[in-house]
């Protein structure tokens, strides 16, 4: 192969690891935000578009460097951009952002405005010098005098390569890496492309050198900076999932399983029975309407589906979770024993698990509900229409909610109305007295002693308006005004 096209191959390389590590950094920038914000189209809509602004300054102003200088001056602007890029990725906007956002919106700021300062502070400069590799790499390639037909090679590459890490991501680093070794192989990726535009081979190799001692120095304090009680970790396409040994409020020692930073399940280490008060209650509830097919939704730890599967008169559980790792987590890291043989589990989202549920025919005498944890939320598993496909398929629902103490929240009160509006009436039961500000509420759709019927008012949230993101982020965090 000639010199030139080992040169153009450089260069369509690049473009494509440019491509690919921007959707990239998009994905895993909504991805990092989701334990405290929730997943919603606020994110996702407020996140793109602080990424698409930066992008288009990075292209503009890329532009007009790209006609003053040389191709030297292009090339050690490339492996600078590239360089610098990768390392505010991996020691800045990554490990910050989680935080970042938490105190902005601690701070009063409002769901998105928390998320857009949060975007324009730890992405936006990282992703405007990213973006000058695109007009940078066209001049570069600009060896004819056609400006449109350079640009629009380069652009091919870049997007061929947004294509791949907008899927690669997701669908492969994510569940077989974690989020966190997903984000070193971005910002491997981004050093790598730098090596391959110096212009000397030995400053290829002290740039790769220099990056993966700079990567292994972030993972390190990453690891230092573990909890000591934390006996397992991993962050899946869904939730960031952590074990962690801990005394309970009587002392005892509990394994707890944390989803999103919240308290998801919990087992006493001695004995490994259920800790959590939700769940014995959910166990007495079913106990009482002795239902032999139950549906859970919302697996965690499998605490509850693993009780309930003890029971007699119980012949299947299912178990609906739209994390496939749940199971094997559970299994091997928290409950440390195989599930029962009654437990069938649905790797599935449950809006559509709950329709195929009823195309089968399928019927529970009682569905738990409970995919309601952390300080981020399923917003769409707070609408009437899911609800709905709950009742066709459940004679008795009850919901595991994290609600304010006196269930008087804006978001309370729009959860309750909207089950009320689908099961025709709605019990609360505060499982846990005297717990903080906010606190585990068994929803029901009949009553359970203990329970009161709410009678209040409030909005319906539906599939087509549903404002449950920005309520709870409202409730958990304080007045958005």
């Amino acid at each position: 192969m000639k010199a030139f096209d080992l040169e153009l191959l450089t260069v369509w390389i690049v473009a494509f690891a440019e491509g690919f590590s921007t959707l990239a950094v998009e994905v895993i920038a909504i991805r990092l935000a989701i334990p405290v914000a929730g997943s919603s189209m606020t994110l996702t809509g407020v996140m793109l578009g602080v990424v698409l602004f930066a992008l288009s300054a990075g292209y503009w102003h890329g532009g007009e460097l790209s006609a003053k200088w040389d191709s030297s001056r292009i090339r050690a602007a490339l492996t600078l951009n590239l360089l610098l890029t990768g390392a505010i990725y991996a020691a800045v906007s990554f490990p910050a952002e989680a935080i970042l956002l938490g105190k902005l919106l601690d701070a009063g700021l409002s769901l998105a405005l928390g998320i857009g300062v949060a975007a324009i502070a730890l992405f936006a400069v990282p992703v405007y010098l990213v973006a000058q590799t695109v007009p940078l790499l066209a001049e570069l390639t600009n060896t004819e005098g056609k400006a449109g037909k350079a640009s629009g090679k380069v652009l091919f590459y870049s997007t061929l390569g947004s294509v791949a890490g907008g899927i690669v991501t997701p669908i492969f680093l994510f569940p077989y890496l974690g989020v966190r070794a997903s984000t070193y192989a971005i910002c491997g990726l981004l050093f790598g492309a730098s090596a391959l535009m110096a212009a000397q081979r030995f400053g290829r190799w002290k740039i790769l050198g220099s990056g993966a001692l700079f990567l292994a120095a972030v993972h390190l304090a990453s690891v230092v900076a573990k909890p000591v009680n934390e006996q397992f970790s991993f962050d899946s396409a869904h939730q960031n999932i952590r074990i962690v040994s801990e005394p309970g409020a009587a002392g005892r020692m509990e394994r707890v399983m944390y989803l999103n930073g919240g308290r998801a399940s919990g087992i006493f280490s001695d004995s490994g029975e259920s800790s959590f008060a939700y769940v014995r209650e959910a166990g007495q509830a079913l106990a009482a309407v002795r239902s032999p097919y139950v549906l859970a939704v919302g697996a965690a730890g499998f605490t509850f589906p693993r009780d309930a599967a003890a029971l007699p008169f119980v012949q299947q559980v299912d178990a609906v979770d739209v994390d496939p790792v749940v199971r094997w987590i559970a299994e091997r890291q928290f409950l440390r024993q195989p599930l029962p043989a009654k437990i069938r589990f649905f790797p599935l989202s449950a809006r559509y698990a709950l329709r195929r549920f009823r195309e089968q025919g399928m019927r529970y005498g009682f569905a738990l509900l409970d995919a309601y944890s952390g300080k981020g939320i399923p917003d769409e598993l707070l609408t009437v229409d899911f609800f709905r496909d709950v009742h066709a398929v459940a004679e008795h629902t009850a919901a595991n909610v994290i609600l304010d103490r006196a269930a008087e929240s804006e978001f309370a009160a729009n959860v309750l109305a909207s089950f009320r509006k689908a099961f025709g009436r709605v019990w609360i039961k505060d499982v846990k007295p005297g717990d903080e500000d906010t606190t585990n509420f068994l929803v029901t759709n009949w009553e359970i002693p203990g329970s009161a019927e709410w009678t209040g008012t409030g909005r319906i949230y539906t599939d087509d308006r549903n404002t449950a993101d920005r309520d709870h982020v409202e409730m958990l965090w304080g007045s958005q005004e």
